[in-house]
């Protein structure tokens, strides 16, 4: 009889070495990240998973997805954590790509995946493809302005193409796991070609 009960107690207590860590490590993460365009404004929903009794949360846009500046900024406890966020931009014109920053009372901050809004009823564009320095897959986020297909070609900087995929794309962002692990080490061009010969690239490293 102590033999079960001394498991139990052992496996407890284990659980809850492995909570707290799991705690400490991530204290909060988003769950989900989206962007949709309305009449006047984009609107940005977004939920966290949050294990402290604050949060503080930057939103910020860019024209390009590399340069981002914060719009709106504010904070949350625990309980407010718990309800989906929104947020409403009035003053985006065109093509516009979102993030948002996450901190925490220790000053621990990161940043969410990056959305885009292309701004127009048709075509579509690269978001972003993480992580920037590729081990063995990635992410390549896509977004749409209507269903479609697509060929996604990864070359060699001599021109070479070392693999292609086929994808289909739904309206809003797509999210492609790439399964680059037979790639060589080095320098590659990643493009998409929709159904309507429109072409976007971006370069990614293998290492």
């Amino acid at each position: 009889m102590k033999k079960p009960l001394l498991l139990f107690i052992m496996s407890v207590w284990m659980f809850s070495v492995n909570a707290q860590n799991y705690t400490d490590s991530i204290p909060i993460r988003l769950k989900s990240f989206e962007a949709s365009r309305m009449t006047n404004s984009n609107k940005l929903d977004w939920s966290v998973i949050c294990f402290l009794n604050y949060a503080k949360f930057d939103i910020q846009r860019s024209s390009d997805g590399i340069n981002f500046t914060t719009i709106n900024s504010f904070q949350a406890d625990q309980f407010r954590c718990r309800q989906p966020f929104t947020y409403q931009d009035k003053t985006a014109n065109g093509k516009t790509f979102y993030r948002i920053k996450v901190g925490n009372l220790d000053g621990k901050e990161y940043v969410s995946k990056i959305t885009v809004l292309i701004g127009k009823a048709t075509g579509f564009d690269i978001a972003s493809m993480a992580p920037t320095l590729v081990t063995s897959a990635a992410i390549l986020t896509i977004t749409s302005a209507d269903n479609d297909a697509a060929t996604i070609t990864i070359a060699n900087l001599q021109g070479a193409p070392v693999m292609k995929k086929l994808i289909k794309l739904s309206k809003g962002n797509n999210e492609i796991r790439l399964d680059l692990s037979t790639l060589s080490f080095g320098n590659y061009v990643l493009s998409c070609l929709n159904s309507d010969g429109e072409l976007k690239t971006i370069r990614m490293i293998k290492r």
